[in-house]
């Protein structure tokens, strides 16, 4: 389904919601939530790991799984608020909470038993990074096509560091695919609407020029936070400092470690972009693209 044109900037709203509670109130004000404004807390109901059968190993990346208290009485939807330690999604661990909230299939689903729900019923909504970094993820899982295939895994998310564009996109699917029905009625376009939001798999291969402009723009960033680390542990003598040191005497004399790791990674990520659409067949082994880049040519410089 495609979305009206959003009515105003969302993106710097998203990037201040690191935390539960601080996205209810975008559930309620901006997508539509008959949440009000309660406290977290009395929204939810709250799980052990061990009593959804969580191994020890799993148990131990879970800070809390909350389950929303229903907002309907037609509400066809488990929404559950899981926070998790590591820095990254732990998919195994959300497999695991899936297999024992979700039935086997929607025909034994019981509309007055809300312990369990048909897979593709369920929306997990997940919390995890460190500190400031904390990023929110709504993953969706459809199911298999084949009886012994596992449930696919589709996930919406955002950090406090994402782009422009990308913060656009997820705005759009929130406030539009994922807002409340105004019908709560029409189950069916209820669970239509919601699905329509999810279209990437967890870390899938890109398949539009849409999704591939929002995930270079990913990839560029995640570069240039690990070139900004480096950078700050390295002696002057390191690697990266030499190329920083060689790129201001060569061309830019007043260059900051900030901006050389922006005009790093995306470097990096677009010249690998050019790489592959030169040699679509072969192996990117190298930027064999014409020199257009100013970090490309000090390279080459430098080098000589």
């Amino acid at each position: 389904m495609k979305g009206k044109p959003l009515q105003r900037d969302y993106r710097a709203e998203l990037q201040k919601i690191r935390t539960f509670p601080s996205l209810v109130r975008f559930l309620h004000e901006d997508m539509g939530w008959p949440i009000g404004m309660a406290d977290f807390e009395e929204l939810t109901f709250d799980y052990e790991p061990e009593e959804l059968g969580i191994d020890a190993k799993n148990a131990a990346k879970i800070q809390e799984i909350k389950r929303l208290r229903p907002l309907s009485v037609s509400q066809p939807w488990g929404i559950f608020f899981v926070k998790f330690e590591p820095k990254r999604l732990p998919v195994v661990a959300l497999r695991r909470i899936l297999s024992q909230v979700a039935l086997k299939n929607r025909a034994s689903a019981n509309r007055a038993e809300r312990a369990s729900w048909a897979v593709d019923d369920l929306l997990f909504i997940s919390n995890y990074g460190d500190g400031s970094e904390r990023q929110i993820t709504f993953a969706h899982f459809s199911r298999a096509r084949s009886q012994d295939g596992l449930p696919t895994l589709k996930v919406l998310g955002w950090d406090s560091l994402d782009t422009s564009l990308h913060l656009d996109a997820v705005a759009e699917r929130l406030t539009q695919d994922l807002a409340w029905p105004a019908d709560e009625a029409d189950v069916d376009n209820w669970r239509e609407r919601w699905n329509e939001a999810f279209t990437l798999r967890h870390r899938e291969v890109i398949r539009t020029s849409r999704d591939l402009s929002i995930h270079l723009a990913e990839l560029a960033r995640t570069i240039r936070d690990r070139i900004r680390g480096a950078l700050a542990v390295e002696t002057a003598s390191g690697p990266l400092t030499t190329l920083l040191s060689a790129f201001r005497e060569a061309l830019i004399h007043d260059l900051d470690a900030s901006d050389f790791a922006d005009m790093y990674a995306q470097t990096i990520a677009y010249g690998l972009l050019s790489a592959r659409v030169a040699n679509p067949n072969g192996a990117v082994d190298s930027l064999s693209t014409p020199m257009t880049s100013p970090f490309l040519v000090t390279v080459q410089v430098s080098a000589s």
